[in-house]
């Protein structure tokens, strides 16, 4: 078997680098011929939040030493409507944490377009370099309410989660869920539930079950490597989620990722440079804009009819 190319290699830490780093988890792999290239990875939501990018580098295969943070960028950002364009600086509230912020909290707006510029000397020539990327913000998605079913099915107890709502007609349009158990956010790109409206476009869908989780009591019918990638839910948990309306290349990343996770056969079966990016300039990572709508239910006791 052939050794992998430096580019395959880079690939490799650049999509450990996102799908752990940017989702709470903090796992860095090295290789020591590898090249470095800067990681962006951000999301401009509707919450009138502190807007936030991330911004580190890529590290080298065998090396234990966390990503080095980028702390030394001139970040922007500017959204932009007929004739209305916004800029906002955004800082990092602790330097060297390579995390920016927006100054002042700030909501984004469905139908705008919002584009990111990262300047930085990256490859420390004294020129600093650009790295842009640009998202339209999706319309809202009109979330009416959520309700879970519990079933049996095959041995196990499973329980359905189900949404009521308005899909907009005016485009194909792809969402994730993510959710909160009990005042827990579930809030990695691994745990996003991923679905379209191919089928569906511009309806009223009732009742639309859209994920499975196991009932607890099923934990003993897994194996321990299975068990800690998975979310069970027992009666009476409550659980809070939102539906977000991302973009077609948004859908994409997270779909690549979440493969790369779960393993194409085998696990490194694709190059991990297929992983979606909309970053120039060589950089890797994601920058996109979208919109949320929430609704929350409790787990119930009883089974279905």
């Amino acid at each position: 078997m052939s050794s992998p190319s430096n580019t395959t290699i880079t690939m490799l830490i650049v999509f450990f680098s996102i799908l752990f780093n940017s989702c709470t988890e903090d796992i860095t792999i090295n290789t020591n011929n590898s090249i470095p290239v800067p990681v962006v990875y951000g999301t401009i939501t509707d919450h009138y939040i502190r807007q936030e990018i991330a911004l580190s580098s890529s590290t080298g295969y065998f090396d234990q030493k966390e990503n080095e943070r980028i702390s030394d960028a001139i970040v922007t950002l500017e959204e932009d409507s007929t004739n209305i364009t916004n800029t906002y600086n955004l800082t990092q509230d602790s330097v060297g944490s390579g995390i920016y912020k927006t100054q002042q909290p700030m909501a984004g707006k469905p139908g705008w377009t919002y584009k990111l510029t990262v300047k930085t000397d990256f490859d420390l020539d004294g020129t600093a370099e650009n790295y842009e990327a640009e998202s339209k913000m999706p319309t809202r998605i009109i979330l009416d309410s959520m309700n879970i079913t519990k079933i049996k099915e095959s041995g196990y107890t499973l329980y359905s989660l189900n949404i009521s709502a308005q899909d907009p007609a005016d485009q194909t349009n792809y969402y994730f869920c993510k959710y909160t158990i009990n005042g827990t956010l579930y809030n990695k790109i691994s745990k996003y539930i991923g679905f379209d409206d191919t089928s569906l476009n511009g309806m009223y869908v009732d009742d639309l079950s859209i994920w499975l989780f196991y009932d607890k009591s099923n934990i003993s019918k897994f194996n321990d490597d299975d068990v800690k990638d998975m979310v069970f839910l027992s009666s009476g948990d409550k659980m809070y989620i939102e539906i977000c309306n991302i973009t077609k290349g948004y859908s994409d990343f997270i779909e690549d990722c979440q493969g790369q996770k779960d393993g194409s056969n085998p696990m490194f079966g694709g190059p991990p440079a297929n992983i979606s990016t909309n970053i120039s300039n060589g950089a890797r990572g994601y920058f996109t804009a979208y919109s949320t709508s929430s609704a929350n239910s409790i787990v119930p006791k009883d089974f279905s009819e």
